[in-house]
């Protein structure tokens, strides 16, 4: 989720590093094809050996680490006056938790702290991130589930200024803590300021209120902004494509287990159509919570 920065959508239509991470594109994406590496279920010799799963089963929960402010992939509703947490990622775990025949349960925490707490064993997977190489060399991938690229959020007004990366020079740039977009800016967009704060939610804000002038974030969360927001805001023309941009299932290195099954339910969701229509669903659901926000 939330968030440094390709799979199964279309736009937003919709809704929901190191250390923590993911990342934005137009109005359209579309569904990540099956990707070769580790899509199958283990081997019956494999089978035997589930460190990782056995330990899951014998707690009987499957914890999944959420930063709920990055819809459609993770959000906060409010049901009969409680929140709960959802989101695409949320759909996507308890068809995992479904598999491994154990309940969800969701961890709430900032975004950069997702890396520390799997590879602490606070948490057994996370989602939402983009599999940069520098994250790579501290947790394990699954496949894409969503590709996606990086794009930036203006008020409406003056979205025709962002043509070009040279019409950010000067400007103030705001990021997700932690995300593949903080780091594009860091070192990317070294003639523009920044600001970067822990919460979507909050460099929107910042944004309405001429605090910055831009926000850098994956496609699918600036289509729900937008088009929850669209009277005030819109996505820019410039954008940056990424080869990592889109986002998957995360968890502590070894999992090799754990991996093989988190990559059948990806695989099994897309080529169902299940993947895009959880997709769909979160973008509507949380262009009504942003709207009531």
């Amino acid at each position: 989720m939330k968030k440094t920065s390709k799979t199964a959508a279309l736009a937003l239509a919709m809704l929901f590093g190191l250390s923590a991470l993911a990342g934005c594109g137009g109005g359209t994406s579309s569904s990540a094809a099956p990707s070769e590496s580790g899509s199958t279920p283990p081997s019956s010799s494999e089978a035997a050996e589930t460190p990782t799963i056995d330990k899951i089963k014998e707690k009987g929960t499957l914890v999944f680490g959420t930063e709920s402010t990055y819809p459609p992939f993770e959000f906060i509703v409010v049901e009969d006056g409680q929140s709960v947490g959802v989101g695409m990622d949320v759909d996507l775990g308890r068809k995992i938790a479904e598999k491994l025949g154990v309940e969800l349960v969701t961890s709430e925490m900032a975004f950069d702290s997702l890396i520390p707490s799997l590879q602490s064993g606070a948490i057994d997977i996370a989602g939402s991130m983009t599999p940069s190489e520098d994250r790579k060399e501290v947790i394990d991938f699954s496949d894409l589930y969503y590709d996606s690229t990086n794009c930036f959020i203006v008020l409406k007004e003056n979205a025709d200024q962002y043509q070009t990366r040279e019409d950010f020079k000067d400007k103030t740039i705001g990021a997700q803590l932690g995300t593949v977009q903080n780091t594009l800016l860091v070192e990317e967009f070294t003639d523009a300021k920044n600001l970067i704060l822990p919460k979507v939610s909050t460099l929107v804000q910042e944004l309405k209120n001429g605090n910055i002038d831009a926000i850098c974030v994956e496609a699918p969360v600036a289509d729900c902004y937008v088009a929850a927001l669209s009277e005030e805001l819109a996505i820019a023309p410039y954008e940056v494509l990424d080869e990592d941009g889109g986002v998957a299932i995360t968890m502590a290195k070894g999992s090799d287990d754990l991996m093989a099954v988190v990559n059948e339910v990806i695989q099994e969701m897309i080529a169902s159509g299940e993947m895009q229509e959880i997709y769909d669903a979160n973008i509507e659901l949380a262009k009504e919570q942003i709207v009531n926000d």
